[in-house]
C-alpha cells in the first residue's frame, strides 16, 4: 500500500482561502479549492486564535 503525499499550501493560498471562507463558508470554500473541509476549519481556527491573541 502506497502512502499518500501530503500537500503543502503557501501562506498566500491560505490567506486567500480564508477570505473566501469568510465570504461564503469554510465548507463551500474547501469544496471550491479542492481542500479537505477539516483542513479549512483548522486554518480558520488558527486564524481566529491568532487574531484574538493580537498577533
Amino acid at each position: 500500500m502506497r502512502k499518500q503525499k501530503r500537500n503543502r499550501y503557501s501562506d498566500e493560498f491560505k490567506d486567500e482561502a480564508l477570505k473566501l471562507a469568510e465570504k461564503t463558508s469554510p465548507a463551500t470554500a474547501a469544496r471550491e479549492l479542492g481542500v479537505h473541509e477539516s483542513q479549512m476549519y483548522g486554518w480558520c481556527s488558527v486564524s481566529e486564535e491568532l487574531s484574538s491573541s493580537g498577533v
